[in-house]
């Protein structure tokens, strides 16, 4: 009789791993499937810094993950639109968003959209070690930014930003503002390429903008870059003076891009992410694209960038009450201007 029931045990032990190992079976991800393609969704328009590094990693994606990594721009509402629609996507992985940092996150603390930027899983990031930049036109009356400066005690300076409104552009304007003191208003517009374009038809005094885009409009002969919001001369720009050897403390903005997936995704599809966005920017061709744009590659995992996120919010708290006072350039204003309709509007 022992020795029935200890056969009993054991059948039934073998039955029990038996349907543990199925169901592990079932769970198994397999990702991605051969002739599905992976809607890669770009928070803001065609032409600006998000749309840039999408763009550049696109085909990388595509040749790691093995099938078609398909592009699509959804703007609206300071990419906040595009932000949403991922977030409630079907978690599998064929539907991720590629934005800024820590734009996205300054946008949810101001306008409480149906998204969580800590809820999402990071996928990874690749630009970084970037810092947000101050230009003017090639032939504008102010050639630095101790002009700007000067000329601000005689009349209210016009800072045309990409991203919209909730996004860095907004930041460094009221830093600009409320921290160097400068008398300036800022419009919001989709891209930094729409910046650019107000910039060099002088409908605006200056444009504020990720110091990677501003190279790459100085490069055309179109603009000068007058200061950069970092601790340190960037080794992209030497020439370039600081924010803080002007003299102007506590202004350091960072800049990135990265990649997000919608809550509930699978870990091992944020692996398989991870290990071909960090491929990718060891590619090297994508190495290549990234010199000729020059944009500024520092990337990082799924953990670090998820760290970076949870930072961010304390950075951003800290100054949510100067984003929720600023005062915006009113469209009514704009369209008096050369009768160019700058799109800005009053929060």
């Amino acid at each position: 009789m022992k020795y029935w029931r200890i056969i009993v045990y054991v059948i039934l032990a073998l039955f029990l791993l038996s349907i543990s190992v199925s169901v592990f079976a079932e769970e198994k991800v397999e990702f991605p499937t051969s002739g599905k393609q992976i809607r890669l969704i770009i928070t803001h328009g065609v032409g600006g810094s998000v749309d840039t590094a999408a763009r550049g990693i696109a085909p990388f994606l595509e040749k790691y993950l093995g099938v078609s990594v398909v592009t699509e721009n959804m703007v609206g509402a300071s990419g906040r639109r595009a932000m949403e629609y991922v977030f409630n996507a079907k978690p599998d992985g064929y539907t991720i968003v590629v934005s800024a940092f820590p734009s996205r996150l300054i946008g949810e603390l101001l306008y409480e959209p149906n998204y969580k930027m800590k809820d999402f899983v990071h996928l990874g990031s690749w630009l970084g070690g970037d810092f947000r930049s101050v230009i003017v036109g090639k032939n504008s009356e102010y050639q630095s930014f101790q002009e700007l400066m000067e000329a601000g005690k005689t009349k209210t300076l016009k800072a045309a930003g990409g991203g919209g409104l909730g996004s860095t552009s907004q930041l460094q304007t009221v830093f600009l503002k409320e921290k160097v003191g400068m008398n300036v208003d800022f419009i919001p517009f989709d891209s930094t390429a729409e910046v650019a374009n107000m910039v060099i038809g002088k409908h605006v005094d200056f444009g504020v903008m990720p110091l990677s885009s501003s190279l790459r409009f100085r490069a055309q002969g179109d603009v000068n870059i007058v200061a950069i919001h970092a601790s340190e001369r960037s080794k992209a720009a030497p020439n370039v003076p600081t924010l803080k050897e002007l003299g102007y403390e506590g202004v350091v903005i960072p800049y990135g891009v990265g990649a997000w997936a919608p809550p509930g995704t699978a870990k091992e599809i944020q692996d398989i992410y991870a290990n071909a966005i960090t491929k990718a920017v060891e590619d090297p061709d994508f190495l290549a694209w990234a010199e000729k744009t020059k944009v500024l590659l520092d990337p990082m995992g799924p953990e670090e960038f998820l760290q970076t996120t949870l930072n961010d919010y304390e950075n951003i708290l800290s100054v949510l009450d100067l984003l929720k006072t600023c005062l915006l350039y009113t469209s009514d204003a704009a369209d008096e201007l050369d009768g160019v309709d700058l799109g800005g509007r009053r929060i």
